[in-house]
């Protein structure tokens, strides 16, 4: 692509150690019905053949633009390579796309058209089909279409799927790179706060893959949904009160929950019963209550333990109904 050449599109990809599925995934994108765009493609110093791959890829076709990391930061480094692809995005639009998916050829083509034809739609995604390691079908996974569904849904179930979304390129927009694990979550609800009109494409226009790898272990997956709950945390706190305390957070503290020597604050430790009780973690309820008996003897934990023996579809409809109170 000629320097002076400016895509209608900007395709963002970070990638890691992803050589099994990357020539599936890169192609995908390269032989989109939709040809006017550039893909960025952050390499986040894979320990594979990744990189070599990439460069092979990037020789062959000038509409790729690799850029090479020189530290790994995890989960951390992950946000922030997608908004250096941000930053660097010409595109009017810009897609998201993971080194593992698949994308359908004409995914490109049907959410560009929506876009063009809707000036007030600010983000599309699609419905996605789950498959695993060896392209085997799982199941479907259907969206939500109107803004009014998507938005009604995404306080309980996210409702845009992060591997899928196209949206406009406004430099204001970005991930915030302490929302561990739920960046897109929380991106969501901080573009809903901001009215931004969003939509689905019913269509299944992704493959989504599901490895053995990315199917965390017990304590990694209650951490994960703690972050999820600070990220709704988040968004009522923005609702309001205008602001949020994203800049007293500190994701490495949640990461210490399950830690039983570690001492959290007492308000860290609170969050995590509610998020033990909200998704029936007993296991976790149990670890956390220890620690809150060790650490803060005073601390009365007589209401949570109540909350503890009702149903779970009980709690669950308390909790939906009264986020804040319990």
């Amino acid at each position: 692509m000629d320097d002076n050449d400016i895509p209608l599109l900007s395709v963002v990809m970070s990638v890691f150690n992803a050589e099994k599925y990357l020539n599936k995934a890169v192609d995908s994108i390269l032989n989109q019905s939709f040809k006017d765009f550039e893909f960025i493609i952050i390499e986040d110093c894979s320990t594979d053949n990744t990189l070599q791959i990439l460069e092979e890829y990037a020789q062959k076709d000038s509409r790729i633009i690799l850029i090479r990391k020189d530290k790994n930061k995890g989960a951390k480094g992950f946000i922030e390579n997608l908004n250096i692809g941000l930053q660097m995005a010409k595109g009017k639009y810009i897609a998201r796309m993971d080194a593992d998916d698949i994308s359908f050829p004409n995914r490109f083509e049907k959410q560009i058209h929506l876009l063009e034809n809707d000036s007030e739609l600010f983000i599309v995604g699609t419905s996605l089909e789950m498959i695993d390691e060896n392209d085997h079908f799982i199941k479907k996974l259907p969206a939500f279409v109107d803004d009014k569904s998507i938005k009604d849904t995404m306080f309980k179930n996210i409702a845009l799927y992060h591997p899928a979304i196209m949206f406009r390129n406004e430099k204001n927009v970005f991930y915030r790179e302490k929302m561990w694990s739920c960046e897109d979550y929380d991106l969501f609800f901080r573009l809903m706060l901001q009215n931004k009109k969003m939509a689905n494409l019913p269509e299944i226009l992704l493959k989504y893959r599901i490895l053995d790898s990315s199917i965390s272990r017990k304590d990694k997956n209650f951490i994960r949904w703690m972050m999820v709950e600070k990220a709704r945390a988040f968004y009522l706190e923005n609702k309001k009160y205008g602001k949020d305390s994203y800049d007293k957070y500190d994701p490495g503290e949640i990461h210490k929950i399950v830690d039983v020597n570690y001492k959290n604050s007492l308000e860290d430790l609170i969050f995590a019963l509610k998020t033990a009780l909200k998704f029936s973690k007993k296991e976790e309820f149990r670890l956390i209550s220890g620690k809150i008996k060790r650490f803060y003897p005073d601390e009365s934990l007589t209401k949570y333990k109540i909350a503890a023996k009702l149903p779970t579809s009980f709690f669950k409809l308390l909790m939906n109904l009264t986020p804040e109170s319990i």
